[in-house]
C-alpha cells in the first residue's frame, strides 16, 4: 500500500474527536419590588450564564428548581440594591420555577419560571450557511 493510502485509512479508523460544547446561553433577570423579569423565557439545556440585576430598593437573591422536584436547587446569592449578581448553572431539560428566598418576597410575587428545551442540533451533512444561496432575479 501507499502512504498516501495509508495516511486516509489511519484518519478513517482514528476516533472522532469530541464535539465542541454548545456556547453558554445568557439571561439577564431584573428584580423589583415584587417582581422577577427575565429576558427570555425559553433556553437550551446546557450552560446557563445568568446575572441578576436588582433595580428595587431592597437586596433580592435567586433560587431556581425543577417544577417535578428532582435535581439540586440553584442559588444565586444576594445582591443588593442597584447592583449585579452572577452565576454559571447547568440546567437539564424542563421548567424551572424561579424565587426570591428572602422572607415574604415569592408570596408578594418575585416568582418565574424559565423552559429549558433540547439543545439544537444539525445532522450530518445538513448544507451549512457558507453553502446557501440567496434568491432572487438572475443577471443575464
Amino acid at each position: 500500500m501507499t502512504g498516501a493510502l495509508l495516511a486516509t485509512l489511519a484518519a478513517l479508523l482514528a476516533p472522532a474527536a469530541a464535539p465542541a460544547e454548545a456556547a453558554p446561553a445568557r439571561m439577564l433577570v431584573t428584580a423589583d419590588e415584587w417582581s422577577l423579569v427575565l429576558s427570555r423565557q425559553k433556553v437550551e439545556a446546557g450552560v446557563l450564564e445568568l446575572q441578576l440585576y436588582n433595580r428595587g430598593e431592597d437586596a433580592h437573591d435567586l433560587a431556581a428548581k425543577r417544577r417535578d422536584g428532582t435535581g439540586p436547587t440553584r442559588r444565586l446569592g444576594e445582591t443588593r440594591s442597584g447592583a449585579l449578581g452572577e452565576a454559571r448553572w447547568r440546567l437539564r431539560r424542563g421548567r424551572y420555577r424561579l424565587w426570591c428566598t428572602l422572607p415574604g418576597h415569592q408570596k408578594a410575587g418575585m416568582r418565574a419560571t424559565l423552559k429549558v428545551v433540547s439543545p439544537v442540533t444539525f445532522p450530518l451533512g445538513a448544507p451549512s450557511s457558507s453553502r446557501l444561496h440567496a434568491v432572487g432575479p438572475s443577471s443575464p
